[in-house]
């Protein structure tokens, strides 16, 4: 029975061990993770409604194609990417499927003043001051009728995220040259390959929403993600950072099991051996 008391005692430390201490380290690491604000609060540009896509794609053209690209309608940016990378230091995305993945207000908010949405004073592109809000509805409508409606998780982090961001273990390398994001942001990004493991989900999805929240001052934009962006983003980070937890969670069921049998047989053997002198 001495035994047993003991393999209990040891089973409770590990388990504290597991669920408490890790756990409890990455709040004190992180301190207290801001909410979320999908609403973007702070912007006082309305959100957009009622535009009228045509209108919007001759605005597009006229206001926003010397930069920007939009592949699902065959537009290619008028100036390339080199070019690009020299006015600039980052290149300029292309906006094919930016309807689905960011806030419709937040891209009304970006498109007349970036610097402000973005929450970056040195965001490289420039106010679109001579657009009215009927213009950007209209842009914005345009956009929607091109955008791919169900993205994926990589593909959201390639389009939000891959200008500026590398995942090496997924073979996706930023867009542009470090040297440049390191002129433009003041240092290189890191690498998001194991970012999901690296910090607590909360975290990230908070960080994402705001950067400002989880590092003040850091040269990261604000992405204006919708929540089910961001959701996506997030699940991805974390299935790449660990993808074979599911398999190790698996085999753990059966080696608990194997440990639980042995135990027993184990104590079995004990009791008989033992049980003349005792």
């Amino acid at each position: 029975m001495k035994e047993l008391k003991i393999l209990a005692i040891l089973v409770v430390i590990v388990l504290i061990g597991y669920w408490g201490i890790e756990p409890y380290a990455h709040s004190v690491m992180h301190g207290e993770v801001k909410k979320p604000d999908y609403a973007y609060s702070d912007l006082k540009t309305p959100a957009p409604t009622g535009g009228d896509a045509t209108k919007g794609k001759e605005l597009f053209i006229a206001n926003c194609a010397s930069c920007h690209g939009l592949k699902n309608d065959g537009i290619n940016p008028g100036m390339d990417k080199n070019a690009a990378i020299t006015s600039f230091n980052v290149v300029p995305p292309d906006l094919s499927n930016t309807a689905t993945i960011i806030d419709h207000k937040f891209l009304a908010a970006f498109i007349k003043n970036p610097q402000e949405a973005t929450k970056n004073p040195k965001f490289a592109m420039p106010p679109m001051a001579q657009l009215s809000d009927e213009d950007i509805a209209n842009i914005i409508a345009y956009l929607s009728s091109v955008a791919k409606k169900d993205l994926t998780g990589k593909e959201i982090v390639v389009e939000a995220c891959g200008r500026c961001h590398s995942v090496k273990y997924q073979k996706i390398e930023a867009e542009t040259p470090e040297d440049n994001l390191k002129a433009y942001l003041g240092k290189i990004p890191p690498d998001l390959s194991v970012m999901g493991k690296a910090k607590e989900l909360e975290y990230l999805e908070s960080f994402i929403n705001n950067p400002q929240n989880g590092l003040p001052g850091t040269s990261m934009p604000r992405l204006g993600l919708t929540k089910e962006a961001t959701e996506k983003t997030v699940a991805y980070l974390d299935q790449i950072a660990d993808p074979h937890r599911d398999q190790r969670n698996r085999l753990g069921v059966f080696v608990l099991g194997y440990l639980l049998v042995m135990a027993g047989l184990t104590f079995a053997w004990k009791k008989k051996i033992w049980k003349n002198i005792h």
